[in-house]
């Protein structure tokens, strides 16, 4: 008896059977789910870098303190659910405002001496404080975390400082900008200040990483991270800082921030700033665009007040009883 044997010839292929292609589809599926923007382990790696034990530079540290006879104190205050929290209270002499500085993503306190400056040497107090996971602070880092962190801070610094909420000014910078857009939604405050933050977390992520643009905006819950939608309503007044040279965060994100709001708003471009050099590239820029944003809120609230004093005649002419009678 012969046999004849089946030789595969070089043009041949292999149909795929139904347990070869249900393989490759788990494999895809198992891919889809795991560089999704809803793993939270990996949008929480790819957008939280924490440093716990680097401290600040002494020397810098020392000028400032001397230099704008600040008192520092350490505080620790917990957030509404219970994550204990450190920041600095940094007070400058007869302030005119108190900022409550939210920062970015990287590092912790301790790299935020720069900004701590600018806003000292604008005459007014800061507030500043590390996100859960940060510094000194407790607990791990998430998004809805941090807007509770911020949250938590601005109830600190009212109901623990006594600060009175029209005295507060806002800063943001990068990530931190959608935590203080998120706070001046929640809270009262006289003014924001945004550096260099992002548009909306969708933009942001849908252009550092493309293939977040293949998933429907459903699959962000990190979407409520937004610095566009809150400032087309009524909001404080808003001063929005970036740098030209900016490939982190490219100014089109704040240009698009200040595009869609509507007043009081003043943006400012810093001819020679990227990212992480906004005060060594143009800091009298900055110094002179804060000092300008807080004497802009003073005469607000003073054209405000004396438009109230001139409105007591008249509610009093009303037949409605004044205070005290």
């Amino acid at each position: 008896m012969l046999f004849k044997s089946k030789v595969k010839t070089s043009g041949e292929r292999k149909r795929p059977t139904v347990r070869s292609v249900g393989i490759e589809l788990v494999k895809l599926s198992l891919l889809a789910t795991i560089i999704s923007p809803a793993n939270f382990f990996l949008t929480n790696l790819l957008l939280f870098h924490p440093e716990k034990d680097t401290l600040p530079n002494p020397k810098e540290l020392s000028a400032i303190k001397s230099r704008y006879n600040t008192t520092w104190t350490d505080e620790t205050f917990k957030t509404k659910d219970g994550t204990r929290l450190h920041g600095w209270y940094i007070q400058v002499p007869n302030a005119k405002k108190t900022f409550l500085v939210s920062h970015g993503n990287a590092g912790n306190l301790a790299y935020r001496l720069k900004i701590i400056k600018a806003i000292a040497a604008s005459g007014n107090s800061v507030f500043a404080y590390d996100y859960r996971g940060y510094g000194k602070s407790e607990g791990e880092p998430t998004c809805e975390g941090i807007a509770e962190d911020g949250l938590g801070a601005y109830d600190y610094l009212v109901k623990d400082k006594s600060v009175k909420p029209e005295d507060i000014v806002l800063y943001g910078e990068s990530l931190g900008c959608a935590v203080s857009t998120i706070v001046s939604q929640n809270r009262p405050v006289s003014g924001i200040v945004l550096q260099s933050g992002f548009s909306t977390i969708l933009e942001a992520a849908r252009d550092r990483l493309p293939w977040f643009k293949l998933y429907p905006d459903e699959t962000f819950p990190q979407r409520f991270l937004d610095n566009v939608t809150a400032y087309k309503q009524k909001h404080p007044p808003l001063l929005l800082v970036h740098g030209a040279k900016d490939w982190i965060l490219p100014s089109r994100y704040s240009q698009e921030i200040f595009d869609n709001a509507i007043e009081p708003k003043k943006l400012v471009l810093l001819p020679n700033a990227s990212h992480n050099n906004v005060f060594e590239a143009d800091g009298e820029i900055v110094d002179g665009a804060l000092r300008d944003f807080v004497n802009s809120l003073i005469s607000q609230t003073v054209a405000h007040n004396k438009a109230l004093q001139q409105q007591i005649p008249a509610v009093c002419a009303t037949g409605i009883a004044a205070p005290g009678k």
